[in-house]
């Protein structure tokens, strides 16, 4: 997320998020004439050990949840299903994009 929208006091962390998101593009553009095809997936707020700090303290999770419109954290296993869509051939004609899974916070 924080390469799609400004992250205060994240600017080098930001900024190479938005990196990987130009990368996704470039390299789409670049090999799509050999048949590879490069999507990025970008998740929300997901409860996982690197951010459990945040996510059990109540205050800061109460915090961070009023951006998000699904009011909650992603699960782990939310983020299989975007995964395997763009692994699969359902998404056999998408290349160089970028599936944003967070319940609804870049819409705000």
């Amino acid at each position: 997320m924080a390469g799609l929208t400004g992250s205060p006091a994240l600017a080098a962390y930001g900024a190479s998020k938005a990196a990987l998101v130009s990368l996704t593009k470039t390299l789409a553009i670049e090999w799509g004439s050999a048949g590879v095809r490069v999507n990025a997936l970008c998740p929300g707020w997901t409860a996982t050990d690197l951010n459990r700090d945040l996510w059990s303290n109540e205050q800061a999770s109460a915090a961070l949840m009023t951006r998000v419109p699904m009011g909650r954290w992603a699960k782990p296993e939310e983020m299989v299903g975007p995964a395997v869509f763009l692994a699969s051939d359902a998404s056999s004609y998408v290349t160089g994009q970028v599936l944003v899974a967070d319940g609804g916070q870049t819409a705000t």
